[in-house]
């Protein structure tokens, strides 16, 4: 069963976002990232990445807070990731996005990314204007443990 099949009960998602595929387009992504990515990344991936997408998956958090209502997290699709990480590229910030790969937002102003933050090696968010390791939060160790297993979404509710 793929990372897909076993989403976590707290994140929500629509399956017609769903379109498998992308293999030419990951090979780019292995090709380019500037650290190494886990597998179960590639896997995800290839699960979202097929002809049809709209460049990223959307899962959202019920929050407990009914002023918030829910927590939009987007993780992109091969395409659009190879395509965002020159969006965040600037002089003053060469040192961090070096060892990072940006995977997702939340349609606002954090980012996601897979990286060797203060905390190791592991998926964090951050505020897009605020790029560095001083600043973002470590969610998990991999994109299993955030959407499989549930790690890190009550500290991403808790924000």
């Amino acid at each position: 069963m793929s990372i897909i099949d076993n989403i976590n009960k707290q994140l929500k998602f629509d399956k017609d976002e769903v379109y498998p595929g992308g293999k030419e387009i990951i090979k780019q992504i292995v090709e380019k990232a500037p650290i190494q990515l886990p597998a179960d990344y590639y896997e995800f991936l290839s699960c979202i990445s097929g002809t049809g997408n709209i460049g990223s998956i959307e899962f959202e958090i019920e929050s407990d807070d009914e002023d918030i209502g829910s927590i939009p997290i987007c993780l992109w699709s091969a395409n659009r990731a190879l395509g965002m990480q020159n969006e965040f590229a600037h002089p003053m910030k060469e040192d961090f996005i070096s060892k990072v790969w940006f995977i997702g937002d939340d349609l606002g102003d954090m980012v996601y990314f897979y990286g060797f933050g203060n905390d190791g090696f592991g998926v964090y968010f951050v505020e897009a204007g605020s790029l560095g390791f001083e600043y973002a939060y470590k969610i998990a160790d991999t994109l299993t443990d955030f959407l499989v297993n549930g790690i890190g979404i009550d500290f991403i509710t808790a924000l």
